[in-house]
């Protein structure tokens, strides 16, 4: 009896290698996901530190800094995006070749997903990083602008 004539109708979606196969990639996905909402919320978990620290202190000025956490974490969130991605695209891949019957061995635990030329600046100009990041820096902007941020020089506490 030839290995043919074993296969399940399924073969090989059935294959416990393609299973953990393509949990692995969903696993992968799951978390950059996560670390891309993580990013928003360490984000604005910092800047609420830093301002109320500023505040407490008296040390307007702090807030000058508000940038660098928003354009940091902005550009590690659009990574996680971008890695994001690619991540999905590699994992319709395996889907295609699975549902075509093509699938081998040598596709199993494949997890190099590349970023393409430009991924970086698509995730950045996605609807769910720009509206974000520059929504915070536009605010920041705007109390600078107005005054908000400027260090109140002389005035005395008590």
């Amino acid at each position: 009896m030839s290995d043919e004539s074993r296969r399940s109708p399924l073969w090989p979606a059935d294959n416990p290698a393609v299973i953990a196969h393509v949990a692995m990639l969903q696993g992968i996905i799951a978390r950059l996901a996560n670390n891309s909402a993580a990013s928003k919320t360490w984000c604005l978990a910092l800047l609420g530190a830093l301002f109320a620290f500023a505040g407490a202190a008296h040390l307007p000025a702090l807030v000058n800094f508000a940038p660098v956490p928003i354009v940091a974490f902005g550009y590690l969130d659009a990574m996680y995006l971008a890695q994001e991605r690619a991540y999905r695209k590699l994992f319709a891949a395996v889907r295609q070749s699975i549902r075509e019957g093509r699938y081998g061995i040598e596709q199993s635990y494949e997890a190099a997903a590349l970023l393409e030329p430009g991924a970086l600046p698509a995730a950045l100009r996605s609807w769910s990083v720009y509206p974000v990041y520059l929504g915070l820096l536009v605010v920041w902007a705007l109390a600078a602008s107005l005054g908000w941020l400027a260090p109140i020089a002389g005035r005395q506490s008590g």
